[in-house]
C-alpha cells in the first residue's frame, strides 16, 4: 500500500500531466481531468504556486458567474541536461518543462569524463535550477554500467549514472543509444501499435532498440540490439569495415527475418544512411521472399534518427524528474 508521501506525489504528477497537456486550466477543470477531489487539488495547487512551479495565469473568460484562475507551468522551473555520446563528439541541449530546447552544442572529447564534468559544471553555472540529466552512449550500457563500447575504453566497467548523480548531486540516467532512440520513436506513435523495432547504422557499427507495450526492452544484460553479433557471416568484420563488399540489402533482410521470427513487430524503423538511401523498396521484397505475407511489418526508412534520439533523451530526463520530490 502507497503511503502518504507516495500519494501526495502520484497527485502532484497527475496534475503535471493534465497541465503539461491542457493547461493553462483551473482548479475545478484539473479535479475533473484527473478524477482528484477538489479540496486535494486546491491544496496542491496552491503549494505548486508558492513553490514557483506553477504560474497564475488570471482569470478565465467570464461566462456569466465567477471567472475562475486558470494555472500552467513554469516551463523554467526545472531544466534538464541531455546528452548523447558517439565517437569522440559529445552533443548535448537544454531542455525546460515543455520540451523546449534552450541552449544546445557540441563538445569534442580529448578525454571522456574530463569532457562531461566541464560541460555540466558550466551549464549548472548558468542554470541553478538543473533538475535531472539524461544521457546516450553509442555502445552497451546495464543499469548505468557501459559494459560493451567500442572506442570507449575510458569508460568500460564506469557505473555512469553513479557517477554522474555523486558528483553532481543530481538524478541522473545512462542508456544505450539504440533504447533512448526507440523510446523517442515510440513516444509519436498511436496506442494500437504494440511493438517497434528501430535499426540504426552510425558511425562505430548497427545496433538496434525494442520497445514493447510503451517499454524498451533491452534484455537481461542489456545486451539486446548487439547486432553485430548475429551468427550472419562476416557481421564483425562489416562492423570494423563500415560493410565493405557487403550485399546491404540482403544484409539488412536478415537482420529484420530476425526480430521478425522472435518478435513479431508491427513495424521497423531503418534509419537513412547511405548505404540503404533508397532501398527501402528492395529490402522490404527481400523479407518477403522468406516470409508469410502475415508476417511481413511496416519497413520504413526514417531520416529522423536525431529527432527520436532528442526526444527519447528528454522522455527519460523528464521521468526522472517525476520521480523526484521537491
Amino acid at each position: 500500500m502507497a503511503d502518504a508521501g507516495e500519494i501526495k506525489n502520484m497527485n502532484t504528477n497527475a496534475i503535471r500531466h493534465v497541465l503539461k497537456q491542457k493547461g493553462p486550466i483551473s482548479k475545478n477543470r484539473l479535479a475533473r481531468e484527473t478524477g482528484l477531489s477538489f479540496p486535494t487539488i486546491s491544496r496542491a495547487v496552491d503549494t505548486l504556486v508558492a513553490a514557483g512551479e506553477l504560474l497564475d495565469k488570471g482569470a478565465e473568460k467570464s461566462t456569466g458567474g465567477r471567472c475562475a484562475q486558470l494555472y500552467a507551468i513554469n516551463p523554467t522551473f526545472k531544466v534538464t541536461l541531455s546528452m548523447r555520446l558517439e565517437a569522440q563528439e559529445l552533443g548535448w541541449f537544454i531542455s525546460d518543462l515543455t520540451g523546449n530546447q534552450l541552449e544546445a552544442g557540441t563538445e569534442i572529447c580529448e578525454g571522456i569524463l574530463q569532457t562531461i564534468d566541464t560541460l555540466i559544471m558550466r551549464v549548472q553555472e548558468r542554470y541553478s535550477q538543473l533538475g535531472a540529466i539524461s544521457m546516450g552512449v553509442a555502445g552497451t550500457v546495464h543499469e548505468g554500467v557501459v559494459t560493451e563500447a567500442f572506442g570507449y575504453d575510458e569508460l568500460r566497467g564506469v557505473n555512469l549514472s553513479a557517477y554522474l548523480n555523486h558528483r553532481f548531486g543530481l538524478p541522473a540516467v545512462v542508456e544505450g543509444d539504440m533504447q533512448i532512440v526507440s523510446t523517442g520513436y515510440w513516444s509519436f506513435c498511436p496506442a494500437s501499435i504494440r511493438a517497434v523495432v528501430c535499426i540504426y547504422l552510425g558511425k562505430i557499427g548497427i545496433g538496434g532498440g525494442i520497445v514493447i507495450d510503451g517499454k524498451a526492452w533491452n534484455g537481461a544484460s542489456s545486451f539486446a540490439g548487439e547486432l553485430h553479433y548475429l551468427p550472419i557471416e562476416n557481421n564483425l568484420k562489416y562492423a570494423k569495415t563500415n560493410f565493405e563488399h557487403a550485399d546491404i540489402v540482403e544484409y539488412y533482410g536478415k537482420i529484420i527475418r530476425s526480430y521478425v521470427s522472435i518478435l513479431n513487430p508491427d513495424r521497423i524503423v531503418l534509419y537513412e544512411n547511405r548505404l540503404i538511401s533508397g532501398q527501402d523498396e528492395a529490402i522490404r521484397r527481400e523479407c518477403e521472399k522468406y516470409l508469410p505475407p502475415q508476417a511481413v511489418p511496416i519497413i520504413k526508412i526514417s531520416a529522423a534518427f536525431d529527432e527520436h534520439y532528442e526526444r527519447g533523451l528528454f522522455v527519460l530526463a523528464e521521468n526522472l524528474l517525476a520521480e523526484t520530490v521537491y
